[in-house]
């Protein structure tokens, strides 16, 4: 059974989230895949883990704005 409580798995994960935006636009591109693959295999072998979950969803979003800016660049 998890011991934490829902209210502290919610700001974990918001405190998360913001963190690992903040550090995703500011490392290379290279690095943030890294870092989304490394959140991907503790997400697979811990389960649901709200820091996990944070810096995957949160270095996900950054390699999606890339990449559409990457395809589509506005002048």
């Amino acid at each position: 059974m998890n011991s934490m409580s829902p209210l502290f798995e919610v700001l974990s994960f918001l405190i998360c989230l913001f963190l690992a935006t903040i550090v995703s636009k500011r490392i290379e591109v290279k690095f943030s895949i890294i870092v989304i693959f490394l959140a991907a295999c503790g997400l697979y072998i811990m389960g649901p883990e709200p820091f996990l979950f944070g810096i995957f969803l949160a270095t996900g979003w950054h390699l999606l704005s890339v990449g559409v800016d990457y395809l589509f660049p506005v002048e």
